[in-house]
């Protein structure tokens, strides 16, 4: 089971430069490098597999593979928001929807502040550190504060007329792209008892 927590824990450092490279990719209009983020973070599901499957296919699971049995439905979801992420930047992208600039910073808090937590659960993942725990759990509630904050200033730039409905489709979408991201990834490590 170790082997496969440390797997796990690489899959969550892995994914923050990729993270990086998506916010590239979404600032600078980079296509190519949205599509290479998507393939990379694929490559890095399909090292983690094998063992997944392993354990998913033992009859005598002890306690840490059922646990992590109970983990795996948070990482399948981690993957799927991030997923739908890179759709709607790649839309963006194609279709050279415009955003405001505000609009724009605010991806980008969202993003630094999931990447983060991404950092955490990591680190937690592999210490159990109750500190750490206490970190994703702020993560999280900064990460639904600020689109909750966002929201209301998205709707007013939406009604002024300074944001358009197809640029405000995809703003949404990412925003609440990151919000399951930072929502799973906190509910993967409230699963894993701290360490006394």
């Amino acid at each position: 089971m170790d082997e496969l927590t440390e797997r796990i824990c690489k899959l969550f450092e892995d994914t923050v430069p990729i993270l990086h490279n998506i916010y590239k990719g979404f600032m600078g209009q980079k296509l190519n490098l949205l599509k290479d983020s998507r393939a990379q973070f694929r490559q890095l599901l399909i090292a983690v597999r094998p063992n997944f499957e392993k354990v998913i296919e033992d009859k005598d699971k002890d306690e840490a593979e059922q646990l992590f049995l109970a983990a795996l439905p948070h990482l399948q979801r981690i993957a799927l928001a991030l997923n739908n992420l890179i759709d709607r930047m790649e839309t963006k992208v194609e279709g050279n929807v415009l955003f405001t600039d505000k609009a724009l910073d605010e991806i980008k808090q969202l993003m630094i502040v999931v990447a983060a937590e991404f950092i955490d659960v990591k680190d937690y993942c592999a210490t159990q550190n109750p500190v750490l725990k206490k970190q994703i759990e702020i993560n999280l509630d900064k990460v639904t504060n600020l689109i909750n904050e966002f929201e209301t200033v998205h709707q007013n730039r939406l009604i002024a007329g300074v944001c358009v409905p197809q640029a405000s489709y995809l703003y949404i979408d990412m925003t609440d792209s990151l919000k399951r991201m930072s929502r799973e990834l906190s509910a993967f490590a409230s699963l894993l008892p701290p360490r006394s």
